[in-house]
C-alpha cells in the first residue's frame, strides 16, 4: 500500500523526504511524489518508478523548506505515469492520499460539472478538488479554520479508506491529515512535527509517536498537534516512547519476521494484483498476470497441485474458480500426484503452487502432468524457478522474500493469483458477463484495505491467545471456503506454537470428530455471514450442548454469533467472493501470538525448513 511522509517545523530538505519514502518501500510502489512549501510557493517533483528517478530531480526542489510532504503509489486507479503520482494540486491546495475512495466516480462527475477539470486517472485528485470546492465556498474565518471545517465536511462525503496528507499555500505553516481505514502515525520532536503511514520513516528523527485512529482529523504545526473528531470534537492522547534496535529496523520494528509478513499481507496482495486487474474496464490483464499463451478458452479442466499451505490456498481457489469459470477443478497434494494413474490431457491444465518455486514433490507432479500432454502453469513467488522452467507459463505471487518458515504472506499472495486465474479463465470462457466481471474486480481492490483493518485486532487477539496457549488440543472448523482457511489456521498453530490442532469441514462433526467434545475441548469456529452460515450456526450449538468451548471468527456486527461464543473475533463487513482472504489474518495472528507465549522459536520453528527440496 502507499507511504505517506509529512513535515512540518524549521525546515526539511528534499533529501529529508527521500530517506524517509525509502523507509517506506517495503509497502510496495509504482511512483512517487514530494511536494515542499516555502514563502515563494509550492514546488511539486513526481516520477514513475522507483525512488531513483524522483532523486533524479531532487535538485528541482528547494533546498529547504518548513512544509512539505511526500508520497509512494501503488496505483489502483490508472496507471503508474507521472501524471497519477501523488501529490495532486487543486488551486491553492496540495494532496496526497493512502488508500481507495469507492464512490469517487460519483464525485468526480459533480466535480466536471462544477467546472473542475482533471489531469490525473486517480481517485486522489477527485479528493483535492473536492476539498478545494468546499473551501473556496466558504466565506468567514481564517483559512485555516476554513480548511478545518473543509476538511470535515469533506470526509463525510467519502466512501473507502483514506490517510491524507495536505499542504495549503494560504496557511503555509500547517499540515493537515484526516484517517479512516488506512495506516496513519504522528510523530513529535522539539519544533517539528511529522505524519507517515508507518514508524520506520520516522524513528531516525523521533521515538515519540501517536497512532491516528478512525475518524481523526489532525492539524500538525511546528511542534504543536492537534486531534479533533471527524464532527470537530477535540481528541486528546497521550504519545508514546518507542525504542528500536537494529535488528528490530531490520524487521521494520516488528517483534518477529513472521509479525512483520503477517502486516505484509495487503502489500502482497495488492503488488499480486498490480497491472493484472483494469478497474475501468473490469478485466485481466491476461499477459501480466502470465497466461496470456495458455489455451484458457478450450479447456476442460483444472488440476492444482501443491503442498502444506500451497495446498490450502489452492483448495480454497477451487471454490471461487469453479463458481466464476464453470470448471471443474481438482486439488491434489502434490505429494501424491505422481503415484496415481494420469487423465489429463492437452485440454486440461495443471497448476503448481510454490513459495519457493522449488517443492520437489511439487516438480515432479508438474513434470509428470507435463509429460502426459497436459498444460501447465507455475503460480510461484521467485522469477526463473526451477518449477517456473518446468511450466508453459509462469505467474508470480510478487510476496517479495518471506523469511519466517511457516508461510503466511506467501499464502494471501498465492491466493490472489489463483483467484485472478479463475477470473482470467471466466473472461476467456465468457462464463461471466462485463458487470460481473467488474464486480469482482472492484471487490479484489478493497481486499488490501481490509485486510489492513483486520490487522488492527492483533492486540486483542494477543490477549485472547493468553488464555488458549495452555491447552494441548485445538479444533478448527469451517463450511464451505471457510473449511480450507480452519486447515491453514490449524497448520499455522501447529507449525508455530507445536499445540496438536485439527481441522474438519463442519458438516462431518457428526460423523465421528464430535466424539472429542466434552467441556475440555476448544474449537475454532469460522462462521461469517455466508452461505453456509445457518448450518454452521446449527453445528456450533451441537458443540456448545455437548460443553465445547467456542472461540468464533465472524462479522465484527453479529451479535447472535456472539451470544453463542465464548471468545468472538470481530472482522470487518465484506461481500463473500472475498471472505478468505479476511478470515485467515485472525488465524495467523492467533497462531502467531500463542507461539509467542508459550516461548516457541516463531521465525524457525523445530524441525521445519522453508523450501522442501526433497520428496
Amino acid at each position: 500500500m502507499c507511504g505517506v511522509i509529512g513535515y512540518v517545523g524549521a525546515g526539511a530538505t528534499p533529501s529529508f523526504f527521500l530517506n524517509a519514502l525509502r523507509r517506506l518501500e517495503y509497502r510496495g510502489y509504482d511512483s512517487a511524489g514530494i511536494a515542499m512549501l516555502t514563502q515563494d510557493g509550492v514546488v511539486i517533483q513526481r516520477a514513475e518508478g522507483k525512488l531513483s528517478q524522483l532523486e533524479r530531480k531532487l535538485d528541482k526542489l528547494p533546498a529547504t523548506a518548513k512544509v512539505g510532504i511526500g508520497h509512494t503509489r501503488w496505483a489502483t486507479h490508472g496507471k503508474p505515469t507521472e501524471n497519477n503520482a501523488h501529490p495532486h494540486r487543486s488551486g491553492p491546495i496540495v494532496l496526497l492520499h493512502n488508500g481507495i475512495i469507492e464512490n469517487y466516480r460519483q464525485l468526480k462527475e459533480m466535480l466536471v460539472v462544477k467546472g473542475y477539470e482533471f489531469l490525473s486517472e486517480t481517485d486522489t485528485e477527485v479528493a483535492a478538488h473536492l476539498l478545494h470546492h468546499e473551501y473556496k465556498n466558504l466565506t468567514s474565518g481564517t483559512p485555516e479554520q476554513r480548511m478545518r471545517e473543509a476538511l470535515r465536511v469533506v470526509v463525510r462525503q467519502l466512501k473507502g479508506a483514506f490517510a491524507f496528507g495536505i499542504i495549503c499555500l494560504e496557511t503555509p505553516e500547517v499540515l493537515y491529515s484526516a484517517k479512516l481505514g488506512s495506516p496513519l502515525v504522528i510523530g513529535q520532536a522539539d519544533g517539528e512535527s511529522f505524519l507517515a503511514s508507518g514508524i520506520t520513516a520516522l524513528v531516525e528523527h523521533t521515538r515519540q509517536f501517536l497512532v491516528v485512529e478512525d475518524g481523526e482529523i489532525v492539524v500538525l504545526k511546528a511542534g504543536q498537534i492537534e486531534i479533533e473528531s471527524f464532527d470537530g470534537k477535540p481528541v486528546v492522547r497521550p504519545f508514546s516512547r518507542v525504542e528500536w534496535s537494529v535488528a528490530m529496523m531490520e524487521k521494520g520494528g516488528y517483534r518477529h519476521f513472521m509479525l512483520k509478513e503477517i502486516h505484509e499481507h495487503p502489500l502482497a496482495i495488492a503488488q499480486t494484483l498490480s497491472g493484472r486487474v483494469q478497474r475501468d474496464s473490469g478485466s485481466i490483464n491476461l499477459a501480466d498476470l502470465g497466461v496470456g499463451s495458455l489455451p484458457l478458452k478450450t479447456l476442460k479442466r483444472v488440476q492444482i497441485v501443491a503442498c502444506g499451505t500451497s495446498f490450502y490456498a489452492a483448495s480454497l481457489s477451487k471454490y471461487f474458480i469453479e463458481s466464476v469459470a464453470r470448471i471443474p477443478v481438482e486439488v491434489d497434494l502434490a505429494s501424491e500426484y505422481r503415484y496415481r494413474a494420469s487423465t489429463v490431457d492437452e485440454n486440461t491444465l495443471v497448476v503448481a503452487v510454490s513459495q519457493s518455486g522449488e517443492t520437489a514433490d511439487t516438480l515432479q507432479a508438474i513434470k509428470s502432468a507435463r509429460a502426459a500432454g497436459a498444460q501447465t502453469l507455475a503460480v510461484v513467488n521467485v522469477p526463473g524457478s526451477t518449477i517456473a522452467h518446468a511450466c508453459h507459463a509462469e505467474s508470480l505471487t510478487k510476496a517479495g522474500p518471506e523469511i519466517g518458515v511457516a508461510s503466511t504472506k506467501a499464502f494471501a499472495a498465492q491466493l490472489t493469483a489463483l483467484y485472478l486465474v479463475g477470473l482470467a479463465l471466466a473472461q476467456e470462457r465468457e462464463t461471466l458477463n462485463q458487470a460481473e466481471l467488474r464486480f469482482y474486480v472492484d471487490e479484489f481492490v478493497k481486499i488490501p484495505s481490509l485486510v489492513e483493518k483486520c490487522l488492527g485486532l492483533s492486540e486483542s487477539i494477543e490477549r485472547l491467545a493468553n488464555r488458549y496457549h495452555q491447552l494441548s488440543s485445538l479444533l478448527f472448523i469451517g463450511r464451505g471456503p471457510q473449511w480450507p482457511v480452519a486447515l491453514e489456521g490449524s497448520l499455522k498453530l501447529k507449525e508455530l506454537s507445536y499445540i496438536h490442532a485439527e481441522a474438519y469441514a463442519a458438516g462431518e462433526l457428526k460423523h465421528g470428530p464430535i466424539a472429542l467434545i466434552d467441556e475440555n475441548m476448544s474449537v475454532v469456529c469460522l462462521a461469517p455471514r455466508d452461505a453456509y452460515y445457518e448450518k454452521t450456526l446449527s453445528n456450533i450449538e451441537e458443540i456448545k450442548a455437548r460443553g465445547g468451548r467456542i472461540l468464533a471468527v465472524g462479522q465484527e456486527n453479529d451479535a447472535q454469533l456472539q451470544e453463542l461464543a465464548d471468545d468472538f473475533i470481530g472482522i470487518p463487513e465484506c461481500s463473500e467472493a472475498i471472505l478468505p482472504f479476511i478470515t485467515t489474518v485472525p488465524l495467523h495472528l492467533f497462531a502467531y501470538w500463542i507461539a509467542v507465549r508459550k516461548g516457541t522459536d516463531v521465525d524457525q520453528p523445530r524441525n521445519l525448513a522453508k523450501s522442501v527440496t526433497v520428496e
